[in-house]
């Protein structure tokens, strides 16, 4: 969903510290190509009708449209109709929805907190069966994926390794043959990623649970998986998201059900950035045919500039702000590359 080569670096909040105190330079920060007074986090972005469709956390769901993913980008409203609200979420608060169009139309996946369940989440489904991603998105009764069959979830993710860790940042998946599938991860540390198979309308889930892909024994989130031939490129957001050490990774595996043995690259640090905390990224192929990064930073005050984690430490009013790039993928076909900012 987005600058040149660049050396991978250590992402730790004590590396950067020792990074600065040897007088290393950072990159240039890029420029947001969207930093509205409220935060743009965790993108979800979808390219339908030669636009650029961002879905984000928030009350009911943001919706951002952009005409390229330069911009210029536009506040679209609330996509989510909670009148009424579904009776399995306790609130209107969504976290990283994304969506994709299947045979049922426009269909968005959401994790929202569930009732009577320790305020952990589930994840659940809207359908728009209309022509316009912008309009609002109708949800089903029942959650898609709720740990233990709770709330009459289809996926009652099994084998987790907290026993009463919900399931947060829905991630849809078409692979070659056109079967389906959607990424999530399980909340708490130690943090899992999972996939489930889901009918070919996207909206139920199909054979049997879900299979755990990786854990870590910290934070590992955000799923975003992309074939590339007979390899499976795994994207994933590091650490914790709410500071600059949040980072892009990314691992490579034959087997779409199978990263525990792959090695983790760095994708997007600070450090190499630019950016506070480079984070939450989705892709998309482009209007050129390439194809595009999506992704959130945090920027301190009104204007761009990107906050430091002294910054953020010390209590100053920051939000994220929305940032693309260039994706390509290297000589082999399946090696993901940060090129320029947009």
């Amino acid at each position: 969903m987005r600058k040149s080569k660049r050396t991978t670096l250590i992402t730790t909040a004590a590396a950067l510290l020792l990074l600065a105190s040897q007088g290393a330079a950072y990159a240039a920060a890029p420029t947001p190509v969207y930093a509205p007074s409220s935060s743009i986090a965790d993108p979800g972005v979808l390219r339908e009708n030669g636009d650029f469709y961002v879905y984000s956390t928030g009350s009911a769901v943001r919706v951002s449209r952009g005409d390229e993913a330069a911009g210029p980008w536009t506040d679209e409203g609330a996509g989510l109709d909670l009148t009424p609200r579904p009776a399995w979420m306790a609130d209107d608060g969504i976290w990283a929805p994304d969506v994709w169009r299947t045979s049922a139309g426009l269909v968005m996946y959401f994790s929202a907190v569930a009732k009577d369940f320790g305020g952990q989440r589930c994840i659940g489904v809207a359908v728009n069966t209309g022509t316009d991603p912008g309009a609002t998105f109708q949800p089903t009764d029942h959650p898609l994926v709720c740990p233990g069959g709770r709330q009459g979830g289809d996926d009652r993710v099994p084998g987790r390794p907290i026993a009463d860790a919900g399931v947060i940042d829905p991630s849809p998946f078409t692979d070659s043959d056109g079967k389906r599938f959607l990424l999530y991860k399980t909340q708490q540390t130690p943090s899992t990623l999972r996939m489930v198979r889901l009918t070919a309308d996207g909206v139920s889930w199909f054979g049997s649970d879900s299979g755990e892909l990786l854990q870590r024994d910290g934070i590992i989130e955000n799923p975003v998986l992309v074939q590339r031939g007979s390899q499976f490129v795994l994207l994933a957001s590091r650490y914790g998201y709410d500071n600059c050490s949040y980072a892009t990774v990314w691992l490579r595996s034959t087997d779409r059900w199978h990263f525990g043995g792959a090695t983790e690259h760095s994708l997007l640090t600070t450090a190499g950035s630019g950016i506070c905390g480079p984070g939450g990224a989705d892709v998309t192929e482009s209007l050129d045919g390439g194809w595009r990064l999506l992704l959130h930073g945090w920027v301190c005050g009104t204007g761009t500039k990107p906050c430091t984690t002294s910054q953020i430490d010390g209590g100053a009013d920051h939000r994220r702000s929305l940032y693309a790039a260039v994706l390509s993928w290297g000589a082999d076909g399946a090696t993901p590359t940060v090129g320029a900012f947009l």
